[in-house]
């Protein structure tokens, strides 16, 4: 039985004094944001199991089925949490829900995180993992590198490091609610959205420490401000009501006016909150959003990625019935509109 959203939406303003409070301490924000992202309900024939690849823990989420149909292709999921919160464990039925419509299996990295570990903590560990994952069995060619949050904003960085570093590309990349600019918080510029939990002044107390004595505007922090050029095929979610879903639309812009820009796939749902894909098994639209992201991304790697520009736009395609507006990202020279509605 599918949740109400009007019933998750009252639980998320439940939490959210306690999350913007500065004098609730880190542990039991810590504890808040786990509980709310293992709201997901884990499909049956899930398998949970562990590892360690270059020094950091990660969670390893498959399903029975796939090992029958597994496209060989693996997700490397950096979870959400706003850089100072949020764990793997936390995030494993969530993970079995995008296995069993992806087909692949996901990978969890449990990397630093801040007020501890401030950037360019997390990052460095990520590369390092994302140097040695041919050496655990894993192709370049059939990973995809996602995340939700400020995990999308590091799955960004982490790739255009990569690209930096010249190692070879994933296949993909998958982005849900992204963070992508940390300088607008930091600056204290971000828009307020009607979003029933997350808050700019939320936003900014996750950015500080996380950035600290660094410029908010490097590449590393806010990705948006970098450049975005030779990238694989991105797919990114987005929703309404997030304060975050600027972040979103302003890659979007950048993207629709770039010569070569990398294959997009990007879906705004009008009327949903930041990161609603966290409650798959719960509530109908959140499980019919993580089916469009997990077949989208199943797609791209299927198809021969380098695929001419010219034959992959209008990339946006509508599903019925499943509630996204989506925005075309077409050449400069095609667009007569800059938004179109499913």
């Amino acid at each position: 039985m599918s949740v109400p959203k009007p019933l998750v939406r009252s639980g998320l303003r439940l939490v959210r004094p306690m999350l913007d409070s500065p004098s609730t301490a880190l542990g039991t924000k810590r504890t808040i944001v786990d509980r709310v992202v293992s709201l997901s309900r884990a499909p049956e024939g899930h398998i949970y199991d562990f590892d360690t690849i270059a020094g950091m823990d990660v969670q390893y989420v498959t399903m029975e089925a796939n090992t029958a149909s597994n496209c060989g292709s693996t997700i490397l999921y950096l979870h959400g949490g706003g850089t100072v919160a949020g764990s793997g464990r936390a995030y494993r039925a969530f993970a079995a829900n995008v296995s069993l419509i992806s087909g692949m299996d996901v990978i969890i990295p449990e990397y630093p995180l801040a007020p501890e570990s401030p950037y360019p903590a997390a990052l460095d560990a990520l590369l390092e993992l994302y140097r040695e994952l041919p050496q655990h069995g894993f192709d370049y060619d059939s990973l995809v590198i996602a995340g939700d949050a400020s995990g999308a904003g590091l799955a960004l960085s982490l790739v255009m490091r990569a690209r930096d570093e010249n190692l070879p590309m994933p296949s993909a990349i998958g982005m849900i609610s992204p963070w992508l600019d940390m300088a607008t918080d930091v600056y204290r510029d971000r828009e307020p959205g009607s979003d029933p939990m997350l808050t700019p002044s939320m936003i900014t107390s996750w950015a500080l420490p996380y950035v600290g004595r660094h410029d908010p505007e490097d590449p590393g922090i806010s990705p948006l401000r970098g450049d975005i050029s030779g990238l694989p095929a991105i797919v990114v979610h987005y929703a309404g009501n997030d304060p975050l879903r600027s972040d979103a639309e302003a890659l979007h812009e950048s993207l629709v006016d770039m010569p070569g820009a990398p294959r997009v796939i990007s879906r705004e749902y009008p009327d949903m909150w930041h990161g609603f894909h966290l409650m798959a098994g719960r509530m109908g639209i959140a499980d019919d959003a993580v089916i469009d992201f997990g077949e989208s991304l199943r797609s791209l790697v299927l198809e021969e990625v380098n695929a001419p520009l010219a034959e992959v736009v209008p990339i946006n395609r509508p599903v019925a019935e499943r509630g996204g507006h989506l925005r075309p990202v077409m050449p400069a020279s095609d667009v007569e509109s800059p938004t179109a509605q499913a």
